[in-house]
């Protein structure tokens, strides 16, 4: 009796001990007694929390840094004729152009330089004009060159590479499409791609902005001669034009002809051209011409013979005098050529329930990128189920991310949990300390988890012993006390014989019989 009575006094006095020490450790005790893995709020009234989607200053929000809303002109549809661009393919059909009532006719593709070729008139540019442009420009050139009075021409452009769109991502059939009409729209593009994966919530239209001309890029083409046009560099301040040596210079016909002190000059013919590049008959391509005889010097006083050394020969001028040295190069010199785009984020779910602020316009050469959802987040630490954790396309709080575990174990503290964040793009890793405890009981806001967050759920030097008082002690329908094993000896939850049968027994074993 004496030690049963020790004990309850000490597991009395550890319990005291141990609620003193609670409120240092933090402990909220909001839904039950000595039990901190027991969360929640469970108010009497209705209560609201947020979502925090940024946890410190270092987090970028989820998604493309500059993605935006679509605006009221990316659903106004626009109405123009197209522009050709390089690479297009193009079919010109002239009336009686060679024969009396035959047509000339020929598919071309448009050159890298804007250019096709047709009969009679030679290289024509026409990158950046419609169809009808191109065949008023033709018309006038056969007009002014004699051709015909009254030409009839028609143009089709039968591949038109700059009206087109790409589609990629978590899709059926990803590529390249063309873009048939002008009101093309985004719910027309997800039923010609075969639709979208069930789990896709955000997709994104990047959209280039830079320059409005006819290349595929946006800009404007390059500047091409015309027929006839010399194609020579201009001079430098530095260089004299006058004091240029004679170099070739090729017209855009394919033509050469020679720059020199004067244009006025007569140009040389095929002949003269010969003659100066080719060898003397006694002089080798790279051989330097030996003298004819030595020269001979004598002394004016003793009329001897004296011997000349050779001169010693001059060294190589070194490149910096000779204006040949090439200059550094540094990575700050290059002109900053970044695409200007912009990058639209559509509300997938928005856009399926038929929302039309989402239901935007496909302009050319837009590029549609719907992600594969490969998100992960892991749970380790005092939890029921440990290990990696999908997303499936949903945004996950931390509280939801608790549930999918099934809950705290048994020596959880929910107050230390620390979720390590990887900043993207680079090796740093940031621990944020987080109070679930206070999350669950509605005094914080709620936290979104992030691709590889890791979520760790502490304990707590008190833990366990709160575990073994709580599984110490327990009541009985009757409310009575029942002394539990923990801290019970043997005789309390095993069989005892009587004393009186063991005094008699240990009588017989020494011989008595009384």
């Amino acid at each position: 009796m004496h030690n049963e009575r020790w004990l309850v006094r000490m597991s009395g006095a550890a319990v005291a001990g141990l609620v003193l020490l609670l409120p240092s450790a933090g402990c909220a005790l909001l839904n039950g007694f000595l039990d901190p893995t027991r969360v929640g709020s469970f108010p009497l009234e209705y209560q609201e929390r947020g979502i925090r989607r940024v946890l410190t200053p270092r987090d970028m929000p989820a998604g493309p840094a500059n993605a935006v809303e679509p605006t009221p002109e990316d659903l106004v549809p626009v109405y123009d004729d197209y522009r050709v661009v390089v690479a297009d393919q193009i079919q010109v059909v002239i009336e009686d152009l060679i024969s009396q009532g035959l047509q000339e006719a020929s598919a071309q593709l448009i050159s890298n330089t804007g250019y096709i070729r047709i009969p009679l008139l030679g290289s024509l540019k026409i990158v950046g004009m419609t169809e009808a442009e191109i065949e008023q420009d033709i018309i006038r050139r056969l007009q002014e060159g004699g051709y015909l009075s009254n030409p009839i021409v028609r143009v089709t452009v039968t591949s038109r590479r700059a009206w087109t769109y790409s589609i990629l991502g978590s899709v059926s059939r990803a590529g390249t499409y063309p873009i048939s009409e002008p009101d093309l729209r985004l719910l027309d593009v997800i039923g010609l791609a075969g639709d979208i994966g069930a789990e896709v919530r955000r997709m994104y239209v990047i959209r280039r902005t830079s320059g409005g001309g006819a290349f595929p890029d946006g800009g404007d083409a390059p500047a091409i001669p015309d027929e006839g046009e010399l194609i020579v560099p201009p001079p430098s301040e530095e260089e004299d034009w006058s004091q240029m040596p004679v170099s070739g210079a090729v017209l855009a016909s394919g033509q050469v002809v020679m720059s020199g002190a004067s244009f006025d000059e007569e140009t040389p013919d095929q002949d003269t051209l010969e003659e100066i590049i080719s060898p003397t008959p006694d002089q080798s391509v790279g051989e330097k011409p030996e003298r004819a005889f030595e020269p001979r010097v004598f002394d004016p006083v003793t009329g001897e013979l004296v011997d000349i050394e050779p001169e010693p020969a001059e060294p190589p001028m070194p490149e910096v005098e000779r204006g040949l040295e090439q200059p550094g190069f540094e990575w700050e010199d290059v002109p900053d050529l970044e695409l200007s785009q912009r990058v639209i984020e559509i509300d997938v779910r928005a856009l399926k329930s038929g929302d039309p602020r989402y239901n935007i316009l496909v302009r050319p050469k837009d590029v549609i990128n719907i992600p594969i959802d490969t998100g992960v987040f892991y749970m380790m630490g005092e939890i029921n189920r440990p290990g990696v954790f999908a997303f499936g396309g949903r945004e996950i709080t931390i509280k939801q991310a608790i549930a999918m575990v099934g809950g705290f174990s048994v020596l959880a503290w929910p107050q230390r949990c620390e979720i390590i964040r990887r900043e993207p793009g680079t090796d740093t890793q940031t621990t944020i300390p987080v109070n679930v405890d206070a999350i669950f009981a509605g005094l914080e806001d709620d936290v979104l988890l992030r691709d590889e967050d890791i979520v760790n759920v502490g304990t707590h030097i008190v833990s366990p012993f709160l575990f073994v008082i709580r599984n110490s002690f327990r009541f009985t329908y009757g409310f009575g006390f029942v002394y539990d094993r923990n801290f019970a000896d043997v005789d309390s939850y095993s069989s005892k014989a009587n004393p009186d049968t063991i005094k008699r027994q240990e009588k017989l074993q020494q011989g008595l019989s009384f």
